[in-house]
This record gives C-alpha cells, sequence and structure tokens, in this order.
C-alpha cells in the first residue's frame, strides 16, 4: 500500500509538474501574442505617420509649384513692363525727332 501511496504520490507530483509547465508554456504563448499585437500596433502607428508625413510633403511640393508659377508670372509681368517702357521710350524719342524734323522745316 505504501508503495502504491509512494507511486500515486510520485504520478500526482508529475501531473501537477505537467500542469505547470503546460500553464506556463501557454503564458509564453499569451506574452508573445501581447508582444505581437503591440508590435502591430506600433507598426499601424508608424505607418499612419508615414502616411501623415507623405501628404505634408505632397501639400508642401503642390505650393512650392504654385509659388515657382507665381514667380514665374511676376517674372514674365517684369519683362513686359520692361519691353513696354522701352517701346515707350523709342516712341517718345521717335516723336521728339519728328517734332524737331518739323519744326526745322517750319523755319
Amino acid at each position: 500500500a505504501a508503495v502504491k501511496a509512494s507511486e500515486a504520490s510520485q504520478a500526482r507530483r508529475t501531473a501537477e509538474a505537467e500542469v505547470r509547465r503546460q500553464a506556463a508554456a501557454v503564458q509564453a504563448a499569451v506574452d508573445a501574442e501581447t508582444r505581437c499585437l503591440a508590435a502591430c500596433a506600433e507598426a499601424q502607428e508608424t505607418q499612419a505617420e508615414e502616411c501623415r508625413l507623405a501628404a505634408a510633403t505632397q501639400t508642401a511640393v503642390r505650393a512650392e509649384a504654385r509659388l515657382v508659377a507665381s514667380a514665374q508670372a511676376a517674372v514674365k509681368a517684369s519683362e513686359v513692363r520692361r519691353q513696354t517702357a522701352v517701346a515707350q521710350a523709342a516712341t517718345e524719342a521717335e516723336r521728339r525727332r519728328l517734332v524737331a524734323a518739323a519744326q526745322v522745316a517750319l523755319e
């Protein structure tokens, strides 16, 4: 009977150890799953931040393109004003020459 009790006690201890081992394995799996979910959430947040940065960059690029277009338009307008001033000066010089020639002819 003592041998059977000892065997039963040993079997109980073995079973308890196996239960503890399985519980530890389950806990390790739960911990791994928790780490995986945390990493996934962090990756999603990183991806969302990258998307926000890409959108901000795209907005900045569009704004820069508008500025470049405005600067080009200003340069063209400035050139038109310059050419207009040159033409007006030439016209004024030609008018003065004609007036002087007319005065000489009238004298």
